[in-house]
């Protein structure tokens, strides 16, 4: 009888809607489950007498319960999240790595500088030379070991990058085969959500390693883009490989020569860290220390030690070559074309200054060692192993480049005996040329009217020194910044005169700091940088004077003055400088943390909007569970009762 297959047809339904609610609530707690639910559908009906009568029912498909745009959304904003987070975290090791410790850069930097004033109230203690080397140890060591930490951190992020482009290929094998699953349940049209379900966890974890956009169709095909190129889903997996070159990585999909763009997930995040965030606080600590290494050499390689001149003088600098121009091969210096002076003091302390001019975009190395090779009782040459400058003085000579005065200037156009004697110590800025010309004739310290009067380089009087009637032969008369001149016995003709320039910036190339001679630091940046060994051998040798004298402190000032000389980026002090990385990283850390704040809620919102479509309400299964129950007792008595009918039936018949 029809009944009797209509009552199997509800019957066999409702075990299998039975076993559907079973098992969304087996897998209420199961992460990435989708609940299912029974889509029936009636079958065909019977003509019976006729009349069209129903044939039954039957499960038109298990329907898996989810929202396309909330998934797809959801899978963008995981990457999202999963690169703030790994930013955010390597942010904060690099925060941590500039500012923990106890040998804190800008602490450092600060004892150096102010180890510098308190030398000047000391200058003839020992020990204060040495506090002043070990705090430039200090600092030194702080700004490597924060390198050699960035240095670190890379090496650790390539290895993560390693790891990563592993497990992301293990996901793209295993996204292949499911693909190939379910394209083969969907060409033998069977249900396939257990596999739907694995592909939307996979995806999910591809999107936090390496940033994926999905976009579903309405026929329920997957399109899948990882940096704007498309994964294939199929036999022919797609996997992904680690490039580029030490300083900057690249990812690349199978065999494609255009590397991927990965704006998110945590290896796009690791690679945004690997090639431009440490990097860039690298440079900005290399610009740091070479600020520091070249205007810190410029100060002292311009000064003189108690040790006073030198013999022999070799440079710190290696050079690539030394016939190509200066401003080629010296990279790590600004050097510029103007002139080099250099002083030669004899053994009866009369000195004698020499002036060179060079510009670095002409002249090379071995040209600069032919200038000085031409003076008097120097010589030069360069190395030709490593093309480092060596300059030498003749026996019983010393050189420096500490500029000021030549004791004994050029007296050959005055036809009178007195000899005139420079000193003291020039502290003018700049250089310039002083001109004597005597006014009347007699002699030195005898008569009225004896006048010698002093201009400078433009003929404006600047001095009028009387050395007639009143003057002692032989004291010195002060003259401006810091220097002196002296008449010896004898006579003074009207109209003799002489000129003398007075050196105030003896080095306008930037040749001490350049090629390092006489230097406080060696290395050209952050990760090279320490005192030099030369110093550290020999304390005396820091150049805190003009002169050689233990008690001179002239060159002091210059060095108390680094602490406020705006020569790094932006018209800022070092101190400064220091500060604005500090606050840029903390900047960074900041905002990162807000916006890991705000995504991670967006993710929370969305994986709320997915539940309430695809999540398991036990309550709500409970109802339908009571439903299918009814249903399939109902079915039950349907059958019963036509058994009873068919009994009934056949009881007459015989």
């Amino acid at each position: 009888m029809t009944s009797f297959n209509i009552g199997l047809t509800a019957l066999r339904t409702a075990q299998v809607a039975l076993d559907v609610v079973s098992n969304n609530v087996a897998n209420a707690n199961t992460p990435g489950y989708h609940r299912r639910r029974v889509e029936l559908a009636n079958l065909n009906p019977n003509v019976v007498a006729g009349h069209r009568i129903g044939n039954g029912v039957e499960v038109n498909y298990i329907r898996r319960l989810h929202d396309q745009v909330t998934e797809s959304t959801l899978t963008s904003v995981i990457s999202d999240v999963s690169y703030v987070e790994a930013s955010l975290n390597i942010e904060n090791k690099i925060e941590s790595t500039l500012l923990a410790g106890d040998n804190v850069i800008g602490d450092t930097l600060n004892q150096l500088l102010s180890e510098f004033t308190n030398l000047s109230s000391g200058p003839n203690e020992a020990t204060q030379r040495q506090a002043v080397l070990e705090s430039g140890q200090q600092f030194a060591e702080a700004i490597r070991n924060t390198v050699s930490q960035l240095q670190d951190l890379k090496k650790t992020i390539r290895l993560q990058v390693d790891n990563e482009v592993e497990n992301v290929n293990d996901e793209l094998a295993q996204l292949s085969d499911l693909s190939v699953q379910i394209s083969r349940f969907e060409a033998r049209d069977l249900e396939h959500n257990n596999e739907l379900d694995e592909r939307d966890a996979l995806l999910n974890r591809l999107a936090e390693m390496v940033g994926l956009v999905r976009s579903e169709r309405q026929d329920g095909t997957l399109s899948l883009m990882i940096g704007r190129h498309s994964v294939q889903q199929g036999v022919n997996e797609n996997s992904i490989r680690v490039g580029g070159s030490p300083e900057q990585l690249e990812i690349y999909m199978d065999e494609r020569q255009t590397p991927l763009t990965l704006d998110n997930g945590r290896i796009g995040a690791l690679l945004t860290a690997y090639n431009e965030t440490i990097p860039a606080f690298e440079e900005k600590l290399n610009e740091l220390a070479n600020g520091l290494i070249n205007t810190m050499n410029q100060v002292h390689g311009t000064g003189v030690g108690p040790d006073g001149g030198f013999q022999n003088l070799i440079g710190n600098i290696v050079s690539d070559s030394s016939t190509d121009p200066l401003s080629t091969v010296i990279e790590h210096a600004d050097l510029q074309a103007g002139e080099f002076t250099i002083g030669v003091t004899d053994a009866n302390g009369v000195r004698q200054l020499h002036t060179i001019t060079i510009d670095p975009d002409v002249e090379s190395l071995d040209d600069v060692a032919a200038q000085i090779s031409g003076l008097s009782g120097l010589s030069a040459s360069v190395s030709a192993a490593t093309n480092q400058l060596q300059i030498s003085a003749l026996p019983g000579l010393s050189f420096d480049f500490a500029g000021g005065v030549d004791t004994e200037p050029d007296l050959s156009s005055v036809t009178g005996t007195s000899v005139a004697q420079l000193g003291g110590t020039y502290d003018g800025d700049s250089n310039e040329t002083y001109t004597f010309r005597v006014d009347g004739s007699g002699t030195i310290g005898r008569g009225t009217g004896l006048i010698v009067n002093v201009f400078d380089s433009v003929g404006e009087p600047v001095a009028q020194l009387n050395v007639g009637e009143g003057y002692e032969a032989g004291s010195p008369i002060e003259l401006p910044n810091g220097t002196t001149v002296a008449f010896s016995a004898g006579t003074l003709n009207h109209a003799d005169e002489f000129s003398s320039t007075f050196v105030g910036d003896p080095d306008q190339v930037g040749l001490t700091s350049g090629l390092q001679l006489n230097s406080f630091f060696s290395g050209v940046d952050a990760s090279t940088i320490e005192v030099d060994s030369k110093l550290l051998d020999n304390p005396t040798r820091l150049a805190a004077g003009k002169t050689g004298d233990l008690s001179d402190t002239s060159n002091l000032p210059a060095f108390i003055a680094i602490r406020d000389a705006t020569v790094m980026p932006g018209d800022r002090t070092f101190s400064e400088y220091l500060d604005e990385i500090a606050t840029e990283i903390g900047f960074q850390v900041q905002s990162n943390t807000r916006l890991n704040e705000s995504l991670t809620t967006y993710k929370l919102r969305l994986e709320e909007e997915r539940d309430a479509t695809s999540a398991v309400d036990l309550n709500e299964e409970i109802v339908y569970l009571q439903q299918y129950q009814k249903s399939y007792e109902a079915a039950v008595r349907i059958i019963q009762t036509t058994d009873n009918m068919l009994n009934e039936l056949f009881s007459i018949i015989r």
